[in-house]
């Protein structure tokens, strides 16, 4: 049985659009997948565990990008269909590079923190107001004896930008009220370790001047345990925040260690692997409808210029 040539053109119309929707789809499934392979090389257990693991599975995908743009290239050159391939190697491309930029911001900013306290020792049981910072720089998490607490009242704010806050951790006694101590600082009462180490910390938490010092769960009466700060930066501004504090009081704190207050440092850390694990499907769900839009755009420019 021949077909009319109406009927054979309306066929040909038809296949070519379904073609087009599976060639669409298809390269937003490439670039998501290549997205999601480099995200988690680069922002995941693979990377802390398994550095050369990761570095060879985005090795692998760069080399599958270099194969299939040398194959839309050379199909273009000859004049065959190159369309299809053209697509494909931009969204490879694309998931390459958006994978590696956004999976390294996530780690830096998130992920990298879960892995390092994961690995950094443990302390129980330590009396800020006897113990020296010295005796524990390999701490990530330290469990302060009962009865520590932040003195809030004594916290100081440091502005650059933002407002960086500092209170001193504590167990004896700082301030001599009836002044009847004997003390190089008039007012205070140097610890029995001759140095304030241990700090709560925080960023934007104490107003103006650090008279509302909400840093962490430093409110919370139970809250006896630290968290130590890994960033560079904001160490280096806490660092001076201290030795601001110090100049003003007169206490030393030879070896400050920079401590987030918190109540139930387990939990915090499994808060930052679930937000990982979040950040890793909304980064990679938003991501495919992203590079489905694009596809279609780039699928319907290319055939405008007339492209196979």
């Amino acid at each position: 049985m021949k077909l009319d040539a109406e009927t054979n053109a309306l066929i040909q119309k038809r296949l070519r659009q379904n073609l087009g929707f599976l060639e669409i789809s298809g390269c937003a499934v490439l670039s998501t997948g290549t997205f999601s392979v480099v995200y988690l090389c680069r922002c995941s257990e693979i990377r802390h565990t398994m550095a050369a693991v990761a570095f060879l599975g985005i090795l692998l995908v760069a080399g599958a990008g270099v194969l299939a743009m040398a194959n839309a290239t050379i199909r273009y050159r000859v004049r065959n269909p190159a369309r299809t391939w053209l697509v494909a190697t931009v969204s490879l491309w694309a998931g390459f590079a958006t994978g590696f930029v956004v999976g390294d911001y996530y780690w830096n900013a998130d992920t990298a923190k879960y892995y390092a306290y994961k690995e950094m020792a443990s302390y129980v049981d330590v009396n800020p107001s006897v113990d020296k910072a010295t005796s524990y720089m390999d701490a990530g998490v330290i469990y302060f004896k009962e009865g520590t607490s932040v003195l809030r009242s004594m916290a100081l704010a440091f502005r650059n930008g933002r407002t960086y806050c500092v209170a001193p951790i504590y167990l004896d006694p700082l301030q001599n009220v009836s002044n009847t101590a004997s003390s190089k600082t008039p007012g205070f009462i140097t610890p029995r370790s001759g140095t304030i180490d241990f700090w709560a910390v925080g960023v934007d938490c104490c107003g103006d001047t650090g008279n509302t010092f909400t840093c962490g769960e430093a409110g919370i009466a139970t809250a006896r345990t630290g968290m130590r700060v890994l960033e560079d930066k904001s160490t280096l501004m806490y660092q001076l925040a201290v030795q601001e504090w110090s100049a003003s009081t007169g206490l030393p704190s030879k070896h400050p260690m920079f401590l987030e207050w918190v109540t139930d440092p387990i939990s915090v850390e499994e808060s930052m692997l679930n937000t990982s694990i979040n950040n890793f499907w909304r980064n990679a769900v938003g991501y495919f409808f992203a590079s489905l839009i694009a596809s279609y755009m780039l699928h319907m420019t290319l055939r405008h210029w007339k492209f196979v």
